[in-house]
């Protein structure tokens, strides 16, 4: 009984020396691979850059870097490679509630869809609360002000509870964009080619958020900013709620095709996608939020023309010097996603003649 326990310790202690020998070396071609690997995207992204930009690059040149990418995607046997390069150092707003020190990305490619897939469920739950929690707010600050279906007593429980509701939502809407923020720089650092515009548009939601939770809700300044603000995320609501059952889907097909890396997703607001529907709506919508802003910005600059009036209404004057910048940056972002996908196109179509040309010789 003894021998065989020494035996066995023994051949413990051999498989460990074995398995720990592995290991190293595994982490050593990993590191070897990812450092190859960086080298090469970064090589890849200046070729793919200058070809972008000088029209005389040959056809086979432009094809070899258009396979190469979708290699480096997903195409070849390895699959997504994003997840081995080495990541990006951490940014300032994942540092501010991580840390410098946490690792954030994974090597697993199934780890990292199940990142995505988590991100997509959390975004598709919160859209509905998205829709219907400022209509229902759109409505009681109706009812509130000019009362028609409720009594003196309903009208007063309503005035009393509704300044609370809204509150409500200003904290879920400072959770919702802090959180999607922090889901989209995980993305990107587990190799999602998310738009930087998208993250930062983001981060300027969530401070107008934190900005006009410090509001006083009695004021005329709230009340003009209010009312057109819930009116605007009502409408950008619906139509988030086609975009995003749409551009899913779409970004599945796209996958499937070695069109996009599985990692890529379809941003949330504003942003575009094939439906041609999608393009005047979004437009639309850009051009409705940049008059909110103005609008709101004009109320207070002419309604309190006192400098001190003006300080103690900063928190309308800052969302809708926010609603204007974000209107803006949505507009340039959604102009940079049409001109990506004409590249795309002429690129492919460049792709498919070569390949034709290539079978007829």
């Amino acid at each position: 009984m003894a021998d065989d326990l020494t035996t066995r310790a023994v051949d413990c202690e051999r498989r460990a020396h074995v398995i720990s020998g592995r290991v190293a070396q595994l982490d050593s071609n990993l590191k070897s691979l990812s450092e190859e690997l960086t080298s090469l995207h970064e090589s890849l992204r200046e070729m793919e850059a200058h070809a972008a930009q000088d029209e005389s690059v040959s056809t086979d040149v432009r094809l070899s870097l258009y396979n190469a990418r979708r290699v480096i995607q997903g195409a070849g046997p390895g699959g997504d490679m994003n997840g081995y390069m080495k990541p990006a150092p951490v940014g300032r707003f994942l540092k501010l509630f991580v840390g410098g020190a946490v690792e954030i990305n994974s090597v697993r490619q199934e780890a990292r869809l199940r990142i995505k897939e988590e991100y997509y469920q959390f975004r598709d739950r919160n859209t509905l609360v998205y829709v219907f929690a400022p209509m229902a707010l759109l409505l009681g600050y109706t009812e509130r002000v000019h009362p028609t279906a409720l009594d003196a007593r309903q009208v007063g429980y309503l005035r009393a509870f509704y300044p609370i509701a809204l509150q409500l939502y200003w904290i879920w809407m400072l959770y919702f964009y802090t959180a999607l923020a922090l889901r989209e720089n995980i993305l990107r650092a587990n190799g999602s080619t998310i738009r930087g515009w998208w993250i930062k548009h983001h981060y300027y939601s969530a401070s107008m958020a934190l900005c006009v939770l410090t509001m006083d809700l009695d004021s005329p300044a709230c009340a003009a900013f209010t009312w057109r603000f819930l009116l605007f995320t009502t409408l950008q609501g619906i139509v988030m709620l086609v975009q995003n059952r749409y551009q899913r889907l779409r970004m599945y097909t796209r996958v499937a095709m070695g069109k996009a890396s599985p990692m890529d997703v379809a941003s949330i607001e504003l942003s575009g996608g094939q439906l041609k529907l999608l393009y005047p709506l979004l437009f639309a919508l850009q051009a409705m939020q940049l008059y909110v802003g103005s609008s709101v910005l004009y109320v207070v600059f002419t309604t309190y023309r006192n400098a001190n009036h003006i300080m103690r209404e900063w928190q309308a004057s800052v969302a809708g010097g926010l609603f204007v910048g974000m209107a803006m940056g949505n507009f340039t972002a959604t102009l940079a996603t049409l001109r990506s996908k004409k590249v795309y196109k002429r690129n492919k179509s460049i792709a498919s003649r070569s390949q034709s040309h290539e079978k007829l010789n």
